[in-house]
């Protein structure tokens, strides 16, 4: 039992503390590509490649102080999707279709979210294994 205790004091609380990654996350409005990070940080400096169904790149250009790229008006070729890459190893892509149709954020594209349901899920496995692991007494019905 001090085993699974440990185990999980383990996950809850020692690794968090060591990993420090956040997510690149990509929205459009009104002609312009933004590009920021979960902690709502512009990904400043970030390449964005847009490329077409082959993969080859079309256009090649970085994101302004604000994360922030407006789009090209005339593009030579058909763009399939925008690549953008930031500093630290970060990818992510769009589709060109959704850049041109205005997006936000998805409700899971939120850490906070994420964190939640980690922690939601996190609890009810501890649960789960703990009814797993509580041995079951036997009622006798007194005669």
């Amino acid at each position: 039992m001090r085993t699974i205790f440990f185990c999980i004091f383990s996950i809850l609380f020692l690794l968090p503390s060591v990993t420090n990654a956040h997510g690149l996350y990509l929205s459009s409005k009104e002609g312009s590509l933004y590009a920021n990070f979960s902690d709502r940080s512009p990904a400043a400096g970030a390449v964005v490649t847009v490329v077409d169904e082959d993969g080859i790149a079309i256009v090649r250009d970085t994101l302004n102080e604000k994360g922030m790229w407006v789009l090209p008006k005339n593009i030579e070729g058909e763009p399939k999707f925008v690549i953008v890459k930031a500093p630290g190893g970060h990818l992510t892509r769009i589709a060109w279709q959704d850049v041109l149709h205005e997006t936000s954020k998805g409700f899971f594209d939120y850490l906070s979210v994420r964190i939640a349901i980690g922690v939601m899920v996190l609890g009810g496995g501890g649960f789960f294994i703990k009814r797993l692991l509580t041995p079951k007494s036997k009622i006798r019905n007194p005669q």
